[in-house]
């Protein structure tokens, strides 16, 4: 082949290499970059970078947050099988009162995640709000898959996600829209109210869980509890408390069998990690086996010294343990139905 030969030839593969780049280019840029899964894409790079700018091109957080707004109201009164039309209505009315907060506590919170990657440096409301959905408690475990649809136009990305409460995953259904510019955008979670259903399940059953569970465990000592008080009436009624005999039986049954087992009952419950809905009960019930002790410990001792003083502070540490108890009890029903 000639020089010049060679030269054309040169010249033709780099025409070719032209023409290639530059149909690759026109497909990358007039096609791929207005598509959903360069969206997804984008999205996916913006949070890994913490650049809320890209990352907002891509994500409309206000229209997402407002829906959810909404959606979170609802799951919540979902939640609430009690609830009859009349009261919904009434409460969906007394709650748009809120909506406003809590739409602007769901655009903080993304726009907090995106930047630092997590939660924290959120106001006490949006805690709050992210606490109550449940958000707080979940950790995404990646995509699940990309589906358009041809009657809306749209398209859906599935998003897992863990909910450690619930130990198990959701899939949160995230829909993007074509933008006028071309641009496919993520405007709304389709299925948050279910989200926030999903969670509220969860929580009530591990209410269940921890109300069947420490019902166990307090039928079993009360049961003890009122074998032992039998005990003190039967003695107090053998003779009189002025009889040491007397004295001396009844400080043996509170000594030896009332205070072990209210120590027993404490740190049985203590072992209990409760959900966050019955942690003020469990509190509750732990401040009510402190005082049942003080009682038996100071019962005990007014026995043996005859101290006014003693039975005194005993009868205000019962007392207080007894309000704290119609308190427990109030709470539990309280909860019982809620699970109803």
């Amino acid at each position: 082949m000639s020089l010049s030969g060679k030269w054309k030839a040169i010249m033709v593969v780099l025409v070719a290499v032209v023409v290639v780049a530059g149909g690759g280019a026109l497909w990358y840029y007039g096609y791929y970059t207005k598509t959903p899964e360069y969206t997804v894409r984008m999205i996916e790079e913006a949070s890994g970078a913490h650049d809320l700018v890209k990352f907002e091109r891509y994500v409309d957080v206000r229209k997402i947050s407002e829906r959810a707004g909404d959606e979170f109201l609802e799951g919540i009164m979902d939640s609430d099988r009690a609830m009859t039309d009349e009261a919904r209505s009434a409460v969906s009315n007394f709650a748009s009162i809120f909506k406003a907060s809590v739409s602007k506590s769901f655009e903080d919170a993304m726009r907090e995640y995106v930047r630092a990657g997590e939660w924290g440096g959120l106001s006490p409301d949006a805690q709050l709000i992210l606490d109550k959905a449940g958000l707080y408690q979940a950790e995404p475990h990646g995509v699940d898959g990309l589906e358009k649809n041809a009657e809306d136009g749209k398209a859906t990305l599935g998003l897992r996600l863990y909910q450690k409460e619930a130990a198990d995953e959701f899939v949160l259904k995230i829909c993007l829209a074509k933008g006028q510019d071309g641009i496919w955008r993520a405007e709304e979670i389709a299925n948050f109210r279910e989200f926030i259903s999903f969670v509220m399940k969860a929580r009530k059953e591990q209410v269940r869980l921890y109300l069947k569970t420490t019902e166990d465990i307090l039928r079993v000592h009360e049961d003890k509890i009122s074998a032992a008080d039998k005990k003190l009436v039967d003695i107090l009624h053998s003779g009189s408390m002025g009889d040491m005999n007397v004295r001396r039986q009844m400080r043996a049954v509170m000594a030896e069998e009332i205070l072990p087992d209210w120590q027993l009952r404490r740190s049985e419950l203590e072992k209990i990690d409760p959900p966050t809905a019955a942690q003020t009960l469990h509190r509750l019930r732990l401040r009510i086996c402190d005082m049942r002790i003080s009682y038996a410990i100071r019962y005990a001792e007014w026995l043996e010294t005859k101290k006014a003083g003693d039975i005194q502070e005993a009868n205000e540490i019962l007392k207080e343990a007894r309000t704290l108890e119609q308190e427990a009890e109030t709470m539990t029903h309280r909860m019982v139905r809620g699970m109803m």
